[in-house]
Parts: structure tokens; C-alpha cells; sequence
């Protein structure tokens, strides 16, 4: 039983990724950027309960690590780039939807690469949850749609970038001090 609970967790991304599409098609960016981050939350936590549940190379980790995927691009790709159009970006019916696209589909790339590429010290490009969290948080925000786009441009070229980010366990390591070479005297 103790294998299903990370499975369960990564559940709960996604429902929460699709509550989070129907705030956004309710008109309500507040609560649809609130279960992105609920989202986030689950994710960091199904990545912690998977790794003390599945042994390396079992087939459930594997499973999970697609769903884990399936979860993701569905949380911080597909609703926050609708709530972004939704919120902000539909006063630019064409640019808005090309930086909505370009979005969901970097992200969509960043998450099919993390698995050849992922190092456990550092990511290669912005991981598509923060990114997620911050789109969502710019469409419940509602600047203008100048700024949604840039947002939307760099998110997006951040994701597919091989630009180093670190991971959350290498952040809560303490890093060596390194002692100051003094010379006495």
C-alpha cells in the first residue's frame, strides 16, 4: 500500500491542476492561482514520499514518474497559460494565444527532457512549476498584457534553456565553509 501513496499525492496535482482550469474558465484567477499552488505543494510532496516508497528501476517509479508528468503539464502548463489568456491576454487575440501556446508547449518540453537530463544537484532549465506559479500568480494579478507576454517569453525560453537551477534538496543543504587562509603574525 505504502507505493500507491505518492501515486495518490500526484493525484491530488492534478485534480488540483484541473479545479484550477475551471476557476480560470469561471473567471475567478484568484482561486484557479491558489490550486496551482496547492498543486506545487503536492508535487514537492509526491516526490519526497516516492522516494522512500520505490526502489530504483522499480516499474512503479516509473509509472509514477509519468504521471508525475501527465500531472504537470496539466498544473503549471495547461492552467496557467489559459488563465493567462483568460485574465489578461485576450485583449491580443493572436499574440496572446501564440505566447499561451509557447508557454504550454516549453513546458511540455522541459517536463519530456527532465528525465534524460536531471542531475540531482542542479535542474538544466527552469523547472515548469515554479513557472507555472508565477504565470498563474500574473493572471490573478492582471498587469498588462505587455508584461503577461514577456513573462510568458522568458518563462518560456527559461523552461527549455540548459541555464543550471537548483533543485529544492541541494537549497536546504548546507553548504562547507570554507576557512579563511590566514597567515599569522
Amino acid at each position: 500500500m505504502r507505493w500507491a501513496l505518492p501515486h495518490l499525492v500526484t493525484c491530488g496535482n492534478l485534480a488540483s491542476g484541473f479545479l484550477a482550469v475551471l476557476f480560470v474558465a469561471s473567471h475567478d484567477f484568484l482561486h484557479a492561482a491558489a490550486f496551482v499552488l496547492v498543486a506545487a505543494a503536492l508535487d514537492l510532496l509526491d516526490g519526497a514520499i516516492a522516494r522512500g516508497a520505490c526502489e530504483e528501476g522499480d516499474r512503479l517509479s516509473e509509472f509514477g514518474k509519468n504521471l508525475d508528468s501527465l500531472a504537470d503539464v496539466v498544473s503549471f502548463g495547461a492552467a496557467p497559460a489559459f488563465a493567462a489568456y483568460a485574465a489578461v491576454l485576450h485583449t491580443l487575440p493572436v499574440t496572446g494565444i501564440a505566447g499561451c501556446l509557447a508557454f504550454f508547449v516549453c513546458g511540455a518540453l522541459r517536463l519530456a527532457r527532465f528525465p534524460l537530463v536531471g542531475r540531482p544537484d542542479h535542474f538544466l532549465g527552469l523547472p515548469i512549476p515554479p513557472a507555472g506559479l508565477f504565470v498563474a500568480a500574473l493572471a490573478a494579478l492582471g498587469p498588462p498584457p505587455l508584461l503577461v507576454l514577456a513573462a510568458l517569453a522568458a518563462t518560456s525560453a527559461l523552461m527549455v534553456s540548459t541555464l543550471p537551477f537548483p533543485t529544492p534538496a541541494s537549497m536546504l543543504q548546507k553548504k562547507p565553509r570554507i576557512a579563511a587562509n590566514r597567515r599569522g603574525g
